[in-house]
């Protein structure tokens, strides 16, 4: 059986490609704002721990070890 409109079968196929083509271009521009989403949550973490990092070191540089008094030395 011979195919009487291969004209609309192309065009239903490129169409249809078209199609597909949009959702993978819309699906990459979905995937990038999320990666760029991730990469400021990453900054924004790495900015956290440093802040904490640094109020830890401050805090352990501050506590002195423990000095003998005149009340607690070893005689």
């Amino acid at each position: 059986m011979l195919n009487w409109r291969p004209v609309v079968d192309y065009e239903l196929r490129e169409i249809e490609f078209d199609r597909k083509e949009i959702e993978f271009e819309k699906r990459r521009i979905a995937h990038e704002q999320r990666m760029k989403e991730l990469e400021r949550d990453i900054a924004r973490i790495n900015e956290l721990n440093s802040k904490i990092d640094t109020l830890f070191s401050s805090c352990s540089t501050n506590l002195s070890p423990h000095q003998n008094t005149p009340n607690n030395s070893e005689a």
